[in-house]
C-alpha cells in the first residue's frame, strides 16, 4: 500500500509490517532525522538501480527519475525497528512548461519495507518496477485528491448519511474522469463551460462513450 507523509511514523509502519503488509511511504520534514538522512543517501551514495518516465501534457513536459538504494544495513534509531526499511526511493521530478519554457524541480523521498532484488542490473528489476509504479499512480491519487477539495469543495458538503456521501463520491470519480479526458488546463473552466452549453456537454459525453448518440 502507498502512504502519505503523515502516515511515516513508528506506530503505523509497525502495524502494517507485523501484520504481513507491504508499504510504501513519502517521508517529509515531519520526520527531520530521516528526511536529512535520505536526502544524504541520495547525494553521496551510488543507486543500484533507476528507472525514469517522461509525459507530455497539458502544455508540459514532465519527467520524472527514480532511483534505488538499498537500506538493508543502514542503522536506524530504535524506534523504526520494527518497520523493517529495506528500500529507499529518491523521486526528482522536472516539470517544464512548453509555452514559457519555465522549469521546476522537485526532489521527494519515498521508504518501504519491500525488499530489493540483490543484484546490480542496468535493467529494473521487477520489485523496483512495481515501486516506481506504485509512487506513480499515488501520485495520480493526490493530484484527485486535491480537485476534490478545491473544485468540487468535497469537505464542505455536507449529507445526511453514510450512502449519499459515497454516492456523491463516486460521481465525483466519474466526473474527474470524464473531465481529463479532455485534457484540460483548469477543471473549474471545462465545468463552467458544461454549465453553459449542453452541446459542449454531451460531445465530450459521446466522444468517451458515456452517452449513446441515437442521431
Amino acid at each position: 500500500m502507498t502512504l502519505d507523509p503523515l502516515h511515516a511514523n513508528p506506530t503505523t509502519l509497525k502495524t502494517i509490517n507485523q501484520s504481513g503488509g507491504k508499504y510504501i511511504v513519502q517521508v517529509k520534514k515531519n520526520q527531520p532525522t530521516l528526511f536529512e538522512m535520505f536526502g544524504d543517501m541520495a547525494q553521496e551514495e551510488k543507486a543500484i538501480g533507476s528507472s525514469k518516465t517522461v509525459e507530455k501534457s497539458r502544455g508540459r513536459l514532465e519527467e520524472r527519475k527514480g532511483r534505488f538504494f538499498s537500506l538493508k544495513d543502514v542503522e536506524f534509531d530504535a524506534r523504526w525497528s520494527q518497520s523493517d526499511f529495506q528500500t529507499l526511493v529518491a523521486v526528482d521530478r522536472t516539470i517544464e512548461k512548453i509555452k514559457n519554457e519555465e522549469i521546476s524541480r522537485e526532489r521527494s523521498y519515498y521508504v518501504s519495507n519491500v525488499e530489493l532484488e540483490g543484484r546490480q542490473s542496468k535493467t529494473l528489476t521487477d520489485v523496483e518496477e512495481e515501486l516506481f509504479t506504485a509512487i506513480r499512480e499515488h501520485w495520480h491519487v493526490e493530484s484527485n485528491n486535491c480537485i476534490r477539495d478545491m473544485t468540487f469543495k468535497e469537505d464542505y458538503v455536507k449529507t445526511k448519511n453514510k450512502n449519499q456521501g459515497q454516492i456523491l463520491s463516486l460521481v465525483r470519480t466519474v466526473v474527474i474522469k470524464i473531465i481529463r479526458k479532455t485534457n484540460p488546463k483548469n477543471f473549474k473552466e471545462v465545468i463552467d463551460s458544461f454549465c453553459d452549453s449542453q452541446d459542449i456537454l454531451a460531445s465530450v459525453l459521446l466522444k468517451c462513450n458515456f452517452l449513446r448518440s441515437w442521431i
